[in-house]
């Protein structure tokens, strides 16, 4: 029997063949690549595999696999399914299992694969920052991950039913397709060559100077021949800092609830097991959806202890300020040793103001008093505070 290890060489050496023989570019990338570096190697290391290749290649790569290729095999990212959140694409064996048996998102294929990642766009020649992905994307992106839950219990049919009506909406109003062409103009580079447009590139999560990405070369992994940058003392320090070589390679435990199989396909397994999974989802979801309900109950009596304890400080502060009110408003704001002064003495509500706004909730004391403060918290650069405190004392917790 074969180990995952074993379908993951197997698909590495396919992908460099694919890219061989069609003009593409790849590199070993994350900390494989670096157990590569250490030991030539990608045995003992974490469980998923990754290469890193322009959004161009990735395209033309996806292409021939789907037109040409072995028909075991597959891939899958945002261009051909609209459920599929991560940046990268999958690469993998139909034949083959690997899948989590409560977490099942809505990807197509469960097979042992290997991710390849976009080299996106970072930093301009002259060094100025292009950025990541735009405000409107990141919310796009955050939109689709919530419309994207899977829930399978039919006790929570009016969950199910409602992102299903939001994912139909956004899917007929063309927000799917319109998504990936966003994220592919505005971020992804095309061609291998067009990285050395650019003084830094991200691959992941992770920083690069293009410089380390000029030459590439094949070194040798578990008895075939992969390509990684040729200066992989420079390009490892700049990933992971001039410490890299003292970072342990962990193997990555398999975990409980996850399904791996080398020789039977995730087809057959969750069509053999499909009661049995449906029924472990199910009571998954349920206590999901009760330790949600417990927690929101729990935060609701924990609202009602604050605003208690709130109301207490505010019977305090009142009690002080009607005594003092007449001597705080003496003091001159322009003046920077009476401001500091009279800001000690009210400093005591500006605490409490500061912490209670964030659970959202605020106090008022009286017409003057509230008056003064907001004068002292304007002069002290807390304009955040003030726009808050506004806010919330149109809602629920608020003490008049």
């Amino acid at each position: 029997m074969k180990t995952k290890h074993e379908i993951q060489l197997e698909l590495l050496q396919e992908i460099d063949e694919i890219c061989s023989n069609n003009g593409l570019k790849y590199i070993l990338f994350g900390m494989n690549a670096l157990n590569v570096y250490h030991n030539h190697s990608i045995k003992d290391g974490p469980r998923m595999v990754a290469i890193a290749m322009t959004s161009g290649d990735i395209d033309r790569f996806c292409k021939i696999i789907e037109e040409e290729y072995n028909e075991n095999r597959y891939v899958e990212g945002i261009y051909n399914n609209p459920n599929f959140i991560p940046l990268y694409v999958s690469y993998g064996n139909k034949n083959t299992a690997d899948f989590h048996m409560v977490n099942l998102n809505k990807n197509k294929y469960f097979g042992i694969r290997i991710r390849i990642y976009p080299i996106r766009k970072f930093a301009t020649l002259d060094g100025k920052v292009i950025g990541d992905m735009p405000n409107r994307i990141v919310m796009e992106r955050k939109f689709r991950k919530f419309v994207n839950k899977r829930v399978d219990n039919p006790k929570l049919w009016y969950v199910k039913t409602g992102l299903n009506v939001l994912n139909g909406a956004y899917s007929l109003t063309g927000g799917s397709k319109q998504y990936y062409k966003k994220v592919k103009n505005n971020i992804f580079i095309d061609k291998w060559e067009d990285i050395q447009n650019y003084s830094k590139v991200k691959i992941s999560t992770k920083e690069i100077s293009t410089e380390h990405l000029k030459f590439i070369e094949k070194v040798d992994v578990d008895g075939i021949k992969l390509y990684m940058p040729k200066d992989q003392d420079a390009f490892f320090s700049d990933v992971y800092g001039e410490k890299f070589r003292e970072i342990p390679i962990k193997a990555r435990k398999q975990k409980m609830r996850v399904i791996e199989d080398t020789e039977v396909s995730y087809k057959e397994i969750k069509e053999d097991t499909k009661d049995l999974l449906e029924e472990i989802r199910n009571i998954h979801e349920e206590i999901i959806w009760t330790r949600y309900k417990a927690k929101k109950e729990s935060e609701a009596v924990a609202n009602v202890w604050r605003l208690v304890q709130m109301t207490n400080k505010q019977m305090e502060f009142r009690k002080y300020f009607k005594e003092n009110i007449d001597e705080l408003l003496s003091y001159n704001l322009d003046n920077k040793e009476e401001f500091e002064e009279l800001y000690e003495k009210v400093e005591p509500v500006v605490i409490e103001l500061n912490r209670y706004a964030k659970y959202g909730m605020t106090f008022s004391i009286d017409a003057k008093s509230d008056a003064l403060i907001e004068k002292v918290l304007l002069k002290s650069g807390m304009e955040g505070l003030v726009k808050q405190m506004k806010k919330l004392a149109k809602k629920q917790y608020f003490v008049e």
